[in-house]
């Protein structure tokens, strides 16, 4: 146990509680909440503690989602050879998370894998599995799927999941075992070796964990939150201003109020990928002082793309619950009315041309219920055999990223094409309602909740889902 240990090199129990008089000499700390916040927080305190060189031999960073809590116990209680200051991390662990936190986590993991990053996924499925009790070998059944995703999970989610979790295995990846925290709390409870720093690092935490309120007891906790706005999808406009003005000053620039306006137009709320996109546009500007609105269109991202993709998702699933909330949410951060329904339109005209694709390119290869795995060879040979059809052209389908075209040609076999032909027309209606009634001036939103009931009505002999 964490005391013997203890007692055997040369520690004693601690008894006074942290308070803020102690923070600048804290030895044990927990930081949760936005990620970006959360590295930015603990670099300061690794600068702090550890200047200069240093960092390299005593600076330790421990993967959360592979926690050894026996091993960490081991690091933590061992006295520096030299007799200086370290700093162990734990990051991004799951300890601190109820199971209640998991179905926020697996959405999130979902959505990395998505949009292509594997590092992000891998540790998200990780931490996942962990919560959910899943062991490597549990993975090797399919059934580990539903137990993850529950009953109500769409077809979708169940074949990102599956397909997430074979890369997984295929990588040899490790899931943080179950348990241990008998030992954190002991160890949370000890007096550490002097110079000694244990930081713990999570996405979520479950504040009526005995963990987690032991920590708050025993060293300081910090929520890192954004700052959102009130009404809206996006940051506080205070709050992202400030960020984006630091950079840019750092960088020895300025940067008027117009391409400030643009910046913060087209900025989502995660400010790890913000502060990438304000690097890059740095090192676009390159010698100028300025930065100038026509360097952000050049360079800055438009993050509210995701939520055009949220949308167009919902709309395609045919449930009304999924797709009039998705369409309040994309009028939030659209800069009209008609770029919402031109998002709209524009994915009909997809799902015609996809649904084209299936009764010519694909009509002897395509198979209803045919996984990811084995359309990557199917979609591989079509583009050998019909150059004709890829190209930088937006409605070439072949050239779209796999994974994309897999769903897109998911989704259109399950629409008619009278049907399709007729939400194009719905599309042509709503359009000519916008821009010429009384009704398109004053609320636009009702003309397009109509559209969106339009798509979502069930063809005659199928289900409300069109499944």
């Amino acid at each position: 146990m964490v005391r013997r240990v203890a007692e055997r090199a040369g520690m004693r129990k601690s008894r006074p509680s942290v308070d803020q008089s102690r923070e600048e000499s804290a030895a044990l700390y927990l930081f949760y909440g936005d990620e970006y916040l959360v590295k930015e927080q603990v670099a300061q305190i690794v600068d702090r503690v550890l200047p200069g060189d240093i960092q390299q031999t005593n600076l330790f960073v421990i993967e959360g989602h592979s926690l050894d809590a026996g091993a960490l116990v081991a690091l933590v209680v061992t006295p520096s050879l030299f007799g200086t200051s370290r700093v162990i991390i734990v990051d991004q662990t799951t300890i601190f998370m109820g199971r209640g936190d998991r179905k926020k986590l697996l959405s999130k993991t979902l959505q990395t894998w998505k949009a292509g990053d594997r590092r992000a996924t891998m540790r998200g499925l990780s931490q996942v599995l962990s919560l959910s009790g899943i062991t490597a070998d549990d993975m090797r059944e399919p059934q580990w799927v539903d137990e993850v995703l529950g009953d109500t999970a769409g077809g979708e989610d169940r074949e990102t999941l599956a397909a997430a979790g074979r890369a997984f295995l295929e990588e040899g990846r490790s899931i943080q075992p179950a348990g241990g925290e008998d030992l954190i709390e002991e160890l949370i409870s000890s007096e550490f070796p002097s110079g000694t720093v244990l930081i713990f690092t999570a996405q979520e935490v479950e504040t009526r964990k005995k963990l987690f309120k032991l920590i708050s007891e025993r060293g300081r906790v910090v929520h890192c939150a954004v700052q959102e706005q009130k009404y809206g999808g996006g940051l506080d406009r205070s709050f992202l201003e400030s960020r984006v003005k630091h950079v840019v000053t750092r960088a020895g620039k300025r940067i008027g109020r117009a391409a400030m306006d643009r910046i913060c137009s087209r900025c989502g709320t995660d400010l790890r990928r913000i502060h990438a996109e304000l690097d890059k546009l740095i090192v676009f500007v390159g010698e100028r002082q300025e930065v100038r609105v026509d360097d952000v269109d050049a360079i800055f991202t438009d993050f509210h793309e995701a939520s055009f993709f949220d949308l167009t998702n919902a709309l395609r699933s045919g449930d009304i619950s999924k797709a009039l909330p998705a369409l309040h949410e994309h009028l939030k951060i659209s800069a009209h009315p008609l770029q919402t329904l031109g998002i709209i339109a524009s994915d009909f005209r997809k799902l015609m041309v996809a649904r084209e694709l299936l009764f010519t390119v694909f009509k002897t290869t395509w198979r209803a219920g045919m996984s990811y795995d084995q359309f990557k060879e199917v979609v591989a040979q079509a583009r050998r055999d019909h150059p004709e059809l890829t190209g930088n052209e937006k409605f070439k389908l072949l050239s779209s990223a796999d994974y994309s075209l897999y769903l897109l040609l998911r989704d259109a076999q399950k629409f008619p094409m009278e049907k399709l032909i007729r939400m194009m027309e719905a599309c042509l209606d709503a359009d000519i309602q916008l821009k010429s009634s009384r009704l398109g001036n004053r609320s636009p939103q009702a003309i397009l909740e109509n559209l969106v009931s339009t798509v979502c009505a069930p063809v005659r002999g199928q289900s409300p889902r069109m499944q």
